[in-house]
């Protein structure tokens, strides 16, 4: 079977002969981070393709690259189809509830940023000017899409190569998730939020709320403050545990986990 790129693929500015001195320059910079990831690639611009976000084609309309959007969506399925055949093979007993809870936990956007700043993949990307000044370069969800982005990069280089396309994948993956894989255990893929949740209601029958502490941060500030708080039968509200992060999200989530340390919270005062 003849493997062909997507269309939005086909025609990226290395495509022809001879490549534009400038194009050809910026994909050399990028081979210590090919040597990093621990794949030659056949094709280059794929991953210089997978760096770049959506606000830098906006600003470069005319340089005929295109955002990682696609490679990003592709990436996704790569990503969660190693992820499944490395949870059946490490759990090959349990249910498919717990194993889809694992997988996502195991490729979720904490999980994935956390890789993703551990290669230094933030200092790679191709961003806009304001993307630039608000701090998305090392914005977990950015890190996470450039990360499943390259999972794709790397999978459809290999296939264009005439290469197993699947093993290549699975050898960035063995790299990045072997260990935590192995480390997973049945209970685990639960986040802090829930934790909190199904201890509190376990003990009290209620759910807690988060708040915002403070004034809300202005559009794509990443200085967020977040508490949860419970409500006591006799309507007085404690404050369980505070945080931060770059998201309300996050900072919900660190809230949760500060609250989870509490050792009174069957009687939290």
């Amino acid at each position: 079977m003849s493997w062909r790129l997507p269309e939005v693929l086909r025609q990226l500015p290395d495509h022809g002969e001879p490549v534009a001195d400038e194009v050809a320059g910026e994909l050399e910079t990028l081979a210590p981070l090919g040597e990093r990831l621990g794949h030659a690639f056949h094709r280059p611009a794929l991953l210089r393709v997978a760096l770049t976000l959506g606000s830098w084609c906006n600003e470069h309309q005319d340089a005929g690259w295109p955002s990682n959007a696609c490679l990003e969506f592709y990436g996704d399925a790569v990503l969660d189809l190693l992820a499944a055949d490395a949870l059946w093979r490490r759990f090959p007993n349990l249910a498919e509830g717990t194993l889809t809870r694992l997988r996502a936990s195991l490729v979720s956007e904490d999980a994935l940023s956390e890789v993703a700043r551990e290669i230094g993949l933030g200092d790679w990307l191709f961003l806009g000017r304001g993307d630039e000044l608000r701090g998305i370069r090392e914005q977990s969800g950015a890190l996470a899409d450039a990360l499943e982005a390259v999972i794709g990069a790397v999978h459809l280089d290999a296939r264009a190569a005439g290469d197993d396309p699947l093993r290549a994948a699975e050898q960035l993956f063995e790299r990045w998730f072997g260990a935590r894989v192995r480390a997973l255990e049945p209970e685990d893929g639960l986040d802090a939020k829930s934790r909190l949740q199904h201890a509190i209601q376990a003990r009290h029958r209620r759910t807690p709320a988060y708040e915002v502490v403070g004034e809300r941060p202005p559009p794509g500030s990443p200085h967020w403050r977040a508490r949860v708080v419970l409500e006591r039968p006799d309507g007085a509200r404690v404050v369980l545990g505070e945080g931060a992060g770059r998201s309300l999200r996050e900072a919900e989530r660190a809230a949760a986990r500060a609250a989870l340390t509490r050792k009174d919270l069957d009687d939290p005062r």
